[in-house]
């Protein structure tokens, strides 16, 4: 079954994509975002489904003026391979991501100055959302490697050693973050029998497993105090919330205006940065652009500009720059950017 989703999600027909990108407007081509979703069986057994959706992407890398120093990091060269939200070290110039390559999801280490990568993760299954830990030493990551759903796995960040299970079950258990304290793992599971996705959080050795609110896509604060999330509202638009890591103290940052998802912290813990398709005022289209707010939901900012999709930001461990994934220049890549933020 999961060879059949690969195959209708990855191989794409070239006429397809000649067709779409007749109808992208001048100087851009219509692309395709490529997401690992949950699927449940007749058996209410879950698994990974890779689904697509269309997006458009400008040639022109280039951004406005909230936007100095942009790099691109990585370089790759085909528009049907995707490249996932990245994780950068907190004690290395160094980050992670997935790559996904004719069905095959390996994790690759890469330097920040440099364009070489390693695979680190790639034995065998579907292999998705690698998070460091505090003392960068080791990787937590979602793989259904032992022939189950997606759990959880350890790995030593330098791809040394081997590889130790840290949840079992029938769930489906990925985007891992792991706390300041280095043993309490937050991160986003659908159990058998409901695919609605929720945060739980589990010890690094497996135990304490407590289930603290509906949402997905957690990252904890840099103290290891709160959590930041995103949650559906009632018309369906992706809501960030925040919350102690006991749960308690429930806030929505969102106003309720856009979509706004892939929410992470400012090493400082004052500032989160994030996707949204709010529109820039002015402007009728709704592509996903980066944003950036105060830990509270206030001051937010519009940083790229570039009409071209743009998510998953995370600052690297300095809190200087952002990295990100966009699909600017006509493939889906990762970038870099020091933010020139607004007087307060």
């Amino acid at each position: 079954m999961r060879t059949a989703y690969y195959t209708r999600a990855l191989y794409l027909s070239l006429a397809a994509l000649l067709a779409s990108c007749a109808s992208a407007p001048p100087n851009s081509v219509r692309m395709q975002l490529i997401e690992p979703q949950v699927v449940a069986d007749d058996t209410g057994m879950l698994s990974a489904e890779f689904t697509y959706e269309n997006v458009i992407s400008t040639l022109d890398i280039s951004d406005g003026m909230r936007v100095t120093d942009l790099q691109q990091l990585t370089f790759n060269d085909s528009r049907q391979d995707q490249i996932s939200r990245p994780a950068t070290s907190p004690t290395q110039d160094a980050m992670v991501y997935v790559s996904l390559h004719n069905g095959v999801t390996t994790v690759f280490r890469q330097s920040l100055g440099s364009q070489a990568k390693s695979p680190l993760i790639s034995e065998r299954g579907v292999n998705l959302s690698p998070a460091f830990t505090p003392d960068g030493r080791f990787l937590v990551f979602s793989s259904d490697r032992s022939g189950e759903s997606q759990s959880l796995w350890r790995k030593r960040s330098d791809g040394a050693g081997g590889i130790t299970q840290i949840t079992n079950s029938s769930s489906f258990d990925w985007q891992p973050s792991v706390a300041a304290d280095g043993e309490t793992i937050i991160f986003q599971s659908h159990r058998r029998n409901n695919i609605e996705p929720s945060i739980w959080s589990i010890s690094m050795n497996g135990g304490l497993l407590t289930q603290l609110s509906p949402g997905y896509s957690p990252r904890v604060s840099p103290d290891g105090r709160r959590i930041v999330f995103v949650r559906q509202d009632g018309n369906g638009k992706e809501q960030l919330w925040s919350m102690q890591i006991d749960a308690s103290g429930l806030t929505q940052l969102s106003d309720g205006t856009a979509n706004d998802k892939d929410p992470s912290w400012h090493p400082n813990g004052r500032y989160i940065v994030f996707a949204s398709d709010k529109a820039a005022p002015g402007s009728n289209t709704n592509d996903y652009n980066i944003w950036i707010m105060s830990t509270d939901g206030t001051r937010r900012e519009q940083l790229t500009e570039n009409a071209s999709h743009d998510d998953a930001p995370t600052f690297e461990r300095r809190g200087r720059n952002i990295i990100f994934r966009s699909s600017r220049g006509g493939q889906w890549n990762l970038f870099s950017f020091t933010p020139n933020l607004k007087e307060s």
